[in-house]
């Protein structure tokens, strides 16, 4: 659910205290899986530095 309204996320947040729940958005767990095929279909190495210019760039469409 990381487009959209993020419903799911929503609803899970208002539950935090009730259910002692631990919330993680996953944008980061998204732009990691998005990049790991990218590189393997471009040839390129993902490093660190390369991950941090994508996610910062997936930031500002997000």
């Amino acid at each position: 659910n990381y487009r959209g309204e993020l419903d799911f996320m929503h609803q899970a947040l208002r539950q935090v205290e009730r259910r002692n729940l631990r919330v993680e958005d996953g944008w980061v767990y998204f732009v990691h899986g998005w990049s790991q095929v990218v590189g393997q279909v471009l040839h390129i190495d993902i490093t660190p530095d390369v991950f941090q210019q994508l996610e910062e760039a997936a930031a500002s469409t997000r």
